[in-house]
C-alpha cells in the first residue's frame, strides 16, 4: 500500500490543478467544451496515467501495484465528469458517461504502458 501512496501523491496534485481549472475555465467560457476535446486530454491521461505508474514502481511497487495506481488516478476525470460537468454544469448525462469512461480508460492504458516503461528500466532518453 506504501508505494501506492507514495505513487500516486503528485500526479493526484497535478490532475486536481488541471481539471479545476479545466471544470473554471468552462464554465467562465462554455464554448471551450469545444476545443478542449478527446485529441487534447488523451495525451494528459497518457502521461499522468504513466507517471503515476513509475511513480509506484520507483517506490517500491509491482507491475500490478502500477497498474492499480493507473487505476486509481483514473478515478478523478469520473469525479470531474460526473460532478462538475455532469451536476455542477447540467451535461447531458450520456455525453458525462462517454467522457467519463474515456477518462478512466486513458488514464488506466497510461499506467499500464508507465508499469512497463518503468519495469524494463526504460529512461526518458530511450522513448525519444
Amino acid at each position: 500500500m506504501q508505494p501506492l501512496v507514495r505513487g500516486l501523491i503528485w500526479p493526484v496534485i497535478s490532475l486536481v490543478v488541471i481539471g479545476a481549472t479545466h471544470l473554471a475555465g468552462e464554465m467562465v467560457r462554455p464554448e471551450l467544451h469545444d476545443a478542449i476535446g478527446p485529441a487534447a486530454v488523451m495525451p494528459i491521461y497518457l502521461v499522468a496515467g504513466a507517471w503515476a505508474a513509475i511513480a509506484t514502481i520507483r517506490a517500491g511497487g509491482s507491475i500490478a501495484h502500477g497498474v492499480v495506481a493507473g487505476a486509481i488516478l483514473g478515478l478523478l476525470p469520473v469525479a470531474l465528469q460526473v460532478v462538475g460537468f455532469g451536476l455542477m454544469l447540467g451535461r447531458d448525462s450520456a455525453t458525462v458517461t462517454t467522457a467519463a469512461v474515456f477518462g478512466w480508460l486513458g488514464i488506466f492504458w497510461g499506467g499500464a504502458l508507465g508499469s512497463g516503461i518503468a519495469r524494463t528500466g526504460a529512461t526518458p532518453a530511450d522513448l525519444g
